[in-house]
């Protein structure tokens, strides 16, 4: 039978691991594997595992064989993880449907294929990948989730203000953190890998239009320059991570667009773990203000 579930204990008995596994309905299921066996599943990570029914004092399982849940969703597109852990309110699916929205009302060819071929590069880690480790969007889909919530923000800015270029502006939402799937380690607990503390997302955001940009015969283009000046400043200034400051309308609104969206879902968080009349607990992200909610 097959049984998913996230491992919650392990202790060892009778030359045997006894693994206690919590399923989707907070069950607690005892599950058993040989001390001898070279893979052992962890604690806190989920499994799908595939197990026979054993029968002593009270009903156990001794598991056949096991599948990470995280190479499990990246096979199936399946969303098991977000079971399992804090995720993005939007499903895998329906993220996915959203950002193609964007991507088609993208009309420039060369940003559209250039956004396109990168984003198929790294399309199953997009929709899995948490924004950061702790500040914003810091839980499963949370780097779909808070590119989805830019998508929509960007849309009102270019009504009200109709000189900004839609295309680049699309594109460089949808591109300017995508290398955070290299920034940070994993899915489920993330710390920032060699290459993320090295380089950063900015540069290698920047590097991945470029590379994507001469395979795609575009290297030399107006469009491909401007995409990774968008996504070199899009921290705004130096003190914040940013290559170069702003110095086009769309860069200017990148960078603002991002900070709005990751500071008020922060804030929404945080307002919904506080009672009415009361603060905040400190909001790093917010200057470590407090906020009281009304």
């Amino acid at each position: 039978m097959i049984i998913i579930g996230k491992v919650i204990g392990i202790n060892t008995s009778d030359n045997m691991y006894n693994i206690s596994v919590e399923d989707k309905d907070k069950n607690v299921l005892n599950l058993k594997i040989l001390q001898s066996e070279e893979i052992i599943p962890k604690i806190n990570e989920t499994y799908e595992f595939d197990c026979e029914v054993i029968t002593k004092d009270r009903v156990s399982y001794n598991i056949l064989s096991m599948t990470n849940a995280k190479e499990f969703d990246y096979k199936k597109k399946s969303d098991t993880l977000r079971t399992f852990y804090n995720a993005s309110p939007i499903s895998r699916e329906d993220s996915e449907k959203e950002i193609n929205k964007y991507l088609n009302m993208i009309e420039n060819k060369i940003i559209k294929d250039i956004t396109v071929d990168i984003l198929n590069k790294y399309h199953d880690d997009f929709y899995i990948y948490p924004a950061a480790t702790r500040m914003h969007h810091a839980y499963i889909g949370g780097l779909s989730h808070h590119t989805i919530g830019m998508l929509h923000l960007a849309l009102s800015m270019i009504e009200n203000y109709p000189y900004l270029n839609k295309d680049y502006l699309i594109s460089a939402i949808i591109l300017h953190d995508i290398t955070k799937t290299k920034e940070l380690t994993e899915e489920v607990f993330p710390q920032y890998s060699a290459d993320g503390q090295l380089l950063g997302h900015l540069v290698m955001g920047a590097m991945e239009i470029n590379l994507s940009a001469k395979k795609l015969g575009y290297e030399n283009s107006k469009e491909a320059m401007v995409l990774e000046h968008m996504i070199i400043s899009h921290h705004g200034i130096p003190q914040f991570g940013a290559c170069k400051k702003p110095l086009i309308a769309e860069a200017l609104m990148l960078w603002y667009i991002d900070s709005i969206d990751s500071k008020f879902r922060t804030l929404e968080h945080e307002l919904s773990e506080t009672e009415v009349d009361e603060f905040t607990q400190s909001i790093g992200v917010l200057e470590k203000t407090k906020f009281y909610k009304i």
